[in-house]
């Protein structure tokens, strides 16, 4: 019994560290964007038209598991700033596919140069070893979730 206590409270002292260091991570991330003129959204949603070609508002939000107005809106503002740019469909007149303009590709190469140097910083002193041995612990862990979520809500996780 006092086994099971004890790794109880060794996997809550490393989920609370894991979910630390996730926090820790992406408020400096957000502090970083921000200096690019941009909110955390507005780089996530430019990071995926980036990586798709001739994208279009209904692909966005479904790759980002929202509504299509919410992805209007957050488009209105990158177009508003020159960082994307939405043309007509030959196909069908109702649909915009939407590119990055070259702004917005440097706001995404600087961005890029921000999180590597940030990710050096945070695993300076982990040998390439460890980061294997995590990488193949956080795999395992993802796998048991999804399996779980799948248990619970009786459908594939999308994650």
């Amino acid at each position: 019994m006092k086994k099971n206590t004890k790794r109880s409270q060794s996997i809550s002292c490393l989920v609370h560290s894991f979910l630390h260091v996730n926090r820790l991570r992406r408020a400096m991330s957000e502090e970083q964007i921000s200096k690019l003129g941009v909110h955390s959204s507005q780089h996530h949603m430019l990071a995926i038209i980036a990586g798709s070609k001739n994208i279009c508002q209904k692909e966005i939000a479904q790759k980002l598991e929202i509504s299509s107005a919410a992805v209007a809106v957050t488009l209105n503002k990158l177009e508003a700033s020159g960082l994307i740019e939405r043309n007509q469909s030959f196909d069908d007149a109702r649909m915009n596919h939407i590119t990055i303009t070259d702004k917005g590709k440097d706001i995404l190469k600087s961005s890029k140069s921000m999180f590597d140097a940030m990710d050096e910083k945070c695993f300076e002193g982990i040998t390439d070893e460890e980061i294997a041995l995590m990488t193949g612990l956080l795999d395992k862990m993802t796998e048991n979730l999804r399996a779980l979520r799948q248990e619970t809500s009786g459908r594939p996780s999308k994650d």
